[in-house]
């Protein structure tokens, strides 16, 4: 039984988080509030680097950038001008004083202490005082029509002979360079796609433009170099198009599980059972050490074990075992 009542809730407020990685670990909220209130206007409050994933979304009606770095004076206009809005929901994803200065009809509360839970499912949780949480495919409007052929014309001028639901999509990045795995590693498991025929895609963010570079090193075979070339929308169209996903514990990854596309997610010090996903669809390659996951912002140790020491062998290992499931 819902705690609110539907027929009140005509216009909502989302405060989401900031980086792309962990908002899109909040869309499936999105999702679960467009399917109860499919006729509400839906606005969403979220930082710079967050916006692009909202951009053009059918899912929200209007994208709020809020910077955290406004001066006081400009945050006590930013609040002002949000009370005019009159909010009938406010779902708080990052415990902010907003809910409370707006005064909405309804509001989330606080968040409790979760551990052990995934943050995916954190974030939904955060809706049960007032809705029925159900587990179903998230159907956040990721990418329009013209934004995923925009990333296949791309693709196709680097690699005319590429078919869909064919190609490798690789994410050698990662917000924190502790998060990402060897070059070298990564360099065997793009030479295995080639000697099995599959074209490779590498996509990432213009900051990561150096691990192209690095990649595009490999002997002869069709890779195409999209990393800092495609937005984070057309980057989730090519995923939505992808045989199979390998990337770091990145926003890449998180496409991958909310697209349901195969992925094998390499984790190192960050922590799957908060970041990754189960399923038939997806697998975790870690090495289980006395360190891992330490979740620190700096590894303690002379080297990166976790990752410096997981062999290119597990990996492709682990792909080859998604590539036959799906064709199968």
């Amino acid at each position: 039984m819902l705690a609110v009542n539907s027929h009140e809730i005509r216009n909502i407020l989302v405060v989401t988080l900031s980086n792309i990685g962990d908002v899109i670990l909040t869309t499936p909220v999105f999702s679960l509030l467009r399917d109860y209130f499919p006729s509400a206007r839906v606005s969403v409050i979220v930082g710079p680097k967050g916006v692009p994933v909202f951009t053009h979304s059918q899912t929200v009606d209007r994208v709020i950038e809020f910077d955290k770095r406004m001066s006081w004076l400009e945050k006590l206009k930013f609040i002002r001008g949000l009370r005019k809005e009159r909010f009938d929901l406010i779902v708080d994803l990052r415990n902010t004083l907003i809910p409370f200065l707006l005064r909405a009809r309804y509001r989330t509360p606080l968040a409790r202490k979760q551990s052990g839970l995934a943050m995916r499912e954190r974030h939904l949780n955060r809706l049960k005082p007032l809705l029925v949480v159900k587990n179903q495919k998230n159907g956040f409007h990721f990418f329009t029509d013209e934004e995923q052929q925009s990333g296949l014309r791309k693709l196709k001028r680097e690699i005319p002979t590429a078919s869909d639901n064919e190609f490798i999509l690789v994410a050698p990045g990662a917000g924190s360079h502790l998060k990402r795995w060897t070059i070298s590693g990564f360099r065997d498991l793009v030479h295995h796609f080639f000697d099995l025929g599959r074209s490779v895609v590498l996509v990432g963010d213009e900051k990561e433009r150096e691990l192209g570079l690095e990649l595009g090193r490999v002997r002869a075979g069709p890779l195409a170099n999209l990393i800092g070339e495609l937005t984070i929308r057309e980057a989730a169209g090519l995923v939505a198009r992808a045989a199979l996903v390998v990337a770091n514990d990145s926003a890449v990854m998180h496409l991958g599980h909310e697209l349901e596309r195969p992925t094998v997610s390499i984790f190192g010090p960050t922590s799957e059972q908060k970041y990754g996903r189960a399923g038939d669809r997806y697998r975790t390659v870690r090495l289980n050490l006395e360190c891992t996951p330490c979740e620190q912002p700096e590894c303690r140790l002379a080297y990166r074990a976790c990752l410096d020491d997981l062999p290119a062998s597990s990996i492709i290992e682990t792909c080859g075992e998604l590539l036959r499931n799906a064709s199968s």
